[in-house]
């Protein structure tokens, strides 16, 4: 098999999205052909062609802010071989056993692709397993309690039966195998024990609808970078503040990916900066302003910081790129069709402690918050340069009486010559049976990044200069 199994964020769907965009639309030309809540497996139209096919999967890794790992897929076991060989009621012990005997001889195989040398060696592997969906019953009951325990005791006997010297696997805590509550390894955890070396490897059992593929994995996210820069940055902002990997994605979607170490990019809601950090991480030209003076400082200094850790020098006139100003002042302080992106989180409305009453939203929206995006996007058509893309998030508010408000962000797009850009093309994701795993139509022109009752939603769109 020629596929890749790449490990997604805990939001799927918006991890899905960047992805496919990323392969549509990238160097990295693919397709997801399958996926679950946990993984999505790809099949590439000439990676494998490149001899150091490696080295682009870890660029495919760096770029992406909504996949922890990325594996190698070296076979597939449809999901009725399986549920044979691991029934929830064992009925028919004797298909049982021939059942997973033939599932063995399967991972016998993959062995000796995923581990170069066995005769002789000293190997050492983890076994992660990513179901279909966490909270299906057979997670806990039978892949954590009974498939893992397998899998342990059968690869340790196949590499010695294949002539390894020592064959050791990862130990997960007992109390988590016995309850069921078992998260795969981190992405740290790969790192802390090597596993990306010759005689060590994380094999992932990634389950669909249907079934599982076996895959070995070759670069993983690094987490430690993107907490670092987060948390140790200068100046932070914990409450309101997107995440590094949101930040990520949303730079993705403004499809700028040749170049970019010419592309200029603007967040004219610049906060503390987490926007334009990791836009010149990934070797944009960044600009950002605020009407906060404060704010632009701190983002000034943040960036600075920044260079100083990659021990990169500062640019020539960097600090004049970042300006204190109204966002109605946009065109004024920048030049006409000057950037080739917009990526931002505007104002979404006050910190709340407690749910407001629809009412108490309702005014929020009529009488700030649709006239500043209707300023947004009025002084965006000015900078921009055509064809240009906005990426943005609005808010959806919860309130008290149980109703959902936002802005009509879309119409006042439209009325400012934008069009809307689909997150999700329709005609290369199929959905799945399970409605938990399906797309929505709903979901294809816009994504949602929200925890469970968060009172204010970030609602992630993008949009074209027409």
């Amino acid at each position: 098999m020629e596929d890749f199994l790449f490990v997604l964020g805990s939001n799927f769907r918006l991890s899905i999205a960047e992805l496919d965009n990323v392969l549509k639309n990238s160097q990295f030309k693919g397709r997801i052909k399958d996926y679950s809540a946990n993984i999505a497996i790809v099949e590439f139209e000439s990676l494998l062609e490149d001899k150091i096919y490696i080295n682009k999967l870890m660029e495919l890794q760096f770029l992406l802010g909504g996949c922890q790992k990325i594996a190698k897929v070296y076979d597939f076991i449809d999901i009725h071989t399986i549920k044979t060989g691991f029934p929830t009621h064992i009925d028919k012990f004797k298909l049982v056993e021939r059942t997973r005997n033939k599932i063995k001889e399967i991972i016998g195989n993959c062995l000796d692709n995923i581990f170069r040398r066995i005769k002789k060696k000293n190997l050492f592997y983890a076994v992660s397993i990513y179901p279909n969906l966490f909270d299906d019953e057979y997670y806990p009951d039978i892949l954590v309690k009974h498939f893992l325990p397998f899998l342990n005791t059968e690869i340790m006997a196949i590499l010695y039966e294949k002539g390894a010297k020592k064959a050791l696997y990862y130990s997960y805590p007992e109390k988590n195998i016995k309850s069921g509550h078992l998260n795969p390894i981190f992405p740290h955890v790969l790192i802390k024990y090597g596993l990306f070396n010759e005689d060590r490897a994380e094999i992932i059992f990634g389950f669909t609808e249907e079934g599982v593929y076996i895959a070995r994995t070759f670069t993983a996210d690094d987490p430690n970078f993107k907490k670092k820069i987060d948390e140790e940055k200068p100046f932070k902002e914990f409450k309101s503040s997107i995440s590094p990997k949101l930040a990520l994605i949303m730079l993705n979607f403004l499809n700028l990916f040749e170049k970019r170490e010419s592309k200029k990019i603007l967040d004219p809601f610049v906060g503390n900066g987490t926007m334009l950090l990791f836009a010149l991480i990934q070797d944009f030209q960044i600009y950002g302003s605020d009407i906060d003076a404060e704010s632009v400082e701190h983002t000034n200094r943040n960036i600075n910081w920044l260079l100083d850790e990659l021990e990169e020098e500062v640019p020539l006139f960097l600090s004049e790129r970042f300006k204190a100003a109204d966002i109605k002042d946009l065109s004024n302080i920048f030049e006409k069709n000057f950037f080739d992106g917009i990526c931002t989180e505007p104002f979404l409305g006050p910190y709340y402690k407690k749910r407001p009453y629809y009412v108490q939203a309702r005014h929020l929206i009529d009488t700030e918050l649709t006239p500043l995006y209707e300023t947004i996007f009025r002084e965006a058509n000015k900078v921009l340069k055509s064809k240009g893309r906005i990426c943005m998030t609005s808010p959806i508010i919860s309130t008290i009486d149980g109703k959902d408000i936002q802005p009509n962000v879309k119409q006042i797009a439209i009325n400012n010559n934008f069009k809307l850009i689909p997150m999700v093309d329709a005609e290369r994701i199929i959905n799945k049976s399970n409605i938990k795993l399906q797309f929505q139509r709903q979901h294809l022109t816009n994504l949602i990044d929200a925890k469970k009752n968060q009172i204010i939603k970030r609602k992630i769109y993008v949009f074209e200069k027409q």
